[in-house]
């Protein structure tokens, strides 16, 4: 067969099942413990939910025995969109009922008649007043979950995810494209220097309510910032089943563009939003917890938090496993063209040795790659993340994945798997992301490997979603696998395909999280007002800010500081075509030594890193009193 004519396997099973095979022979004789999937007692999955949604305060009030009225939950969701409410609403109605059928109270009215629908109750927040006569806000924000017991179940059992009923599709390979097609790399543009922009007040300067009547007014601005209908991602499709990112004014934000603060509250958001589209979709899934606590040192069958926690000691900045990434490496310049790679199991004696090189010498420095066979590596990699006591996808999330083939939109899948990308921890977010780009490296050179997207996609699914529970007992099993074949590879496929999509930011998220800082910066300053009001003289309170530079107040200019270039700052005049990009280029200075910089530091809150291409005046315009501060790469 010459070059030119050899081609990928084609798209069929029979990757999928030989993979399959070869975990399940992989186990033959091991006393594997059995990994325990719970699913959470009555009300303990609505307390985990409203605390990951940001809402602890909602859990400590409904536990402690007080009853939240409309109007307080209409407070607390009112910069939510409908939908987003309705969620939140459900859940803290579940919960509330939960408590009180635990505590034995009297029968409550609201246990016998329903509740108005969520389409009939009223949207705008209704303030409460203190005894001081203060307006207060302090509930504000999140959705609940719906416990329609009609909803059929995708439970399956002790330690199996439920993951059945998958539609028969598969992806077909893309069209056989050139390997040295370019696509869009964030990291590549943005070279040594980024701007970045710090939250200093994301409001408007001329939205500060002065008086008392002003306070009330500003209570009614806490309402959606966007409808349920601006909730999508900002991707076109360029051709049948393909997507890219439609360049934004604003700029694409990356995950690793954000703050970790505000990475927290996206992540609130995301799982808010997360829950009204799969409620939408009339998809339910149960986020549960594992028992199987995995080993506190070695390499395999250690969780990767831990593994990081003692990386972490060696490298400061490490972001993945340091032997996960010593494997993806290897395989990255060694093993990419190697044909079969993936697929061809390798030699088990030499895997079984390689294993032991690897606990004995990894963290001494002695351990060797150099005779290390490419099949042998691809075969280690896959034990790794089979043998995570805690799935690289999370017991948490997992099931939610493999819900994403029972979406029929496109658009609205890859929605859904970008809100779960942003759900996951870092760790597990991280090391998906090495492996994804890893994966799709064996893709592009598909001519010599002949491992096109399909066959990567459908021998890697099996390794990230099959529980160990199911490659331990495969009698049985197998029907339930062979429902969950097509979809679980088409979910990989898209992974693999869309990464660069998925971890972004949706520009949604950003509006929403920037809404409710805004607003939260309002009542403190309110409330620092009425501080200074009541132990200070009034006319301390009423005097003006000493102005620093005339220039701060100039509009259309912002000052930009640089500490690893200037000890100043200086002001930038922006126009309607200045980039990030361009006001970069104006600081870059030659004699600058790089390897003296850090990076921004992503425990300051409010600070976002900004893409290269984000229109500075129209991001001024949204956010004028912001701080601007331009940081430098480290290099490694």
């Amino acid at each position: 067969m010459s070059y030119l004519t050899r081609t990928p396997r084609s798209n069929s099973y029979e990757d999928y099942w030989k993979e399959f095979k070869d975990i399940a022979s992989s186990t033959d004789g091991e006393n594997e413990e059995e990994e325990i999937t719970k699913t959470p007692d009555e009300g303990e999955e609505e307390i985990s939910w409203l605390k990951d949604a940001g809402y602890d305060f909602v859990v400590n009030y409904i536990t402690g025995g007080r009853e939240l009225t409309d109007e307080e939950i209409q407070g607390f969701t009112a910069t939510l969109t409908t939908s987003q409410a309705a969620v939140v609403r459900r859940r803290v109605n579940s919960l509330s009922a939960t408590i009180r059928s635990k505590q034995k109270h009297k029968v409550d009215v609201r246990d016998i008649f329903p509740q108005p629908s969520d389409d009939q109750s009223p949207r705008s927040p209704v303030p409460q007043t203190t005894s001081d006569g203060i307006d207060d806000i302090n509930l504000l924000a999140v959705p609940r979950r719906h416990t329609d017991k009609r909803l059929p179940s995708l439970s399956r059992g002790r330690g199996e995810y439920s993951m059945s009923g998958r539609r028969n599709e598969v992806f077909k390979d893309p069209e056989e494209s050139d390997e040295n097609e370019e696509c869009y790399d964030p990291s590549a543009v943005l070279g040594i220097e980024t701007l970045s922009v710090q939250q200093k007040g994301t409001f408007n300067k001329h939205m500060v309510p002065d008086t008392p009547d002003d306070r009330r007014r500003s209570v009614m601005t806490a309402m959606p910032s966007i409808s349920d209908e601006d909730i999508e991602l900002c991707i076109e499709e360029t051709a049948p089943k393909n997507f890219n990112i439609v360049p934004d004014r604003l700029g694409v934000t990356m995950v690793t563009d954000l703050s970790l603060e505000d990475m927290n509250q996206i992540k609130s958001l995301a799982l808010i939003e997360l829950t009204a589209l799969f409620e939408r979709h009339h998809i339910i899934y149960h986020r549960r917890k594992g028992k199987k606590k995995g080993r506190d040192h070695g390499i395999f069958g250690v969780p990767l938090h831990t593994l990081m926690e003692q990386d972490q000691k060696i490298r400061p900045n490490q972001t993945v496993p340091m032997v996960f990434e010593d494997m993806a490496k290897f395989m990255e310049h060694h093993c990419l063209e190697q044909e079969g790679i993936l697929r061809i199991p390798g030699s088990a004696s030499r895997i079984k040795q390689l294993r032991k090189d690897l606990e004995d010498k990894f963290y001494s420095g002695t351990f060797s790659w150099v005779n290390v066979l490419p099949h042998d590596a691809a075969a280690l990699l896959k034990q790794f993340l089979r043998e995570l006591p805690h799935p690289l996808l999370t017991h948490e999330y997992i099931e939610a994945f493999a819900q994403v083939e029972n979406i029929q939109d496109k658009k609205q899948q890859l929605l859904v798997l970008n809100l779960l990308i942003l759900l996951l921890p870092p760790v597990n977010r991280n090391t998906l992301k090495m492996l994804l780009e890893l994966l799709l490296k064996i893709t592009q050179k598909r001519r010599t490997n002949l491992m096109g997207l399909s066959n990567v996609s459908m021998i890697m699914a099996p390794n990230l979603f099959l529980s160990p529970s199911s490659r331990s007992k495969t009698k049985g099993v197998r029907e339930m696998e062979i429902s969950m074949a097509a979809g679980t590879s088409n979910i990989v496929m898209m992974l693999i395909k869309y990464q660069d999509i998925l971890w972004t930011v949706p520009s949604f998220l950003i509006q929403q999280m920037r809404h409710q800082n805004e607003l939260e910066m309002q009542k403190k300053n309110r409330e620092k007002s009425i501080m200074k009001f009541l132990r200070k003289d009034k006319a301390d309170v009423y005097k003006k800010p000493a102005v620093i530079n005339e220039g701060d107040f100039e509009e259309g200019v912002i000052r930009v500081l640089a500490p690893s270039l200037t000890k100043s700052c200086a002001a930038v005049k922006l126009t309607d075509n200045t980039t990030a990009g361009d006001v970069v280029d104006k600081f870059r200075n030659t004699n600058f030594t790089n390897g003296r910089n850090k990076k921004k530091d992503n425990n300051v809150q409010g600070e976002r890193r900004l893409d290269p291409r984000t229109n500075m005046l129209a991001l001024y315009q949204l956010n004028p009193n912001a701080e601007w501060v331009i940081r430098s790469e480290s290099v490694d």
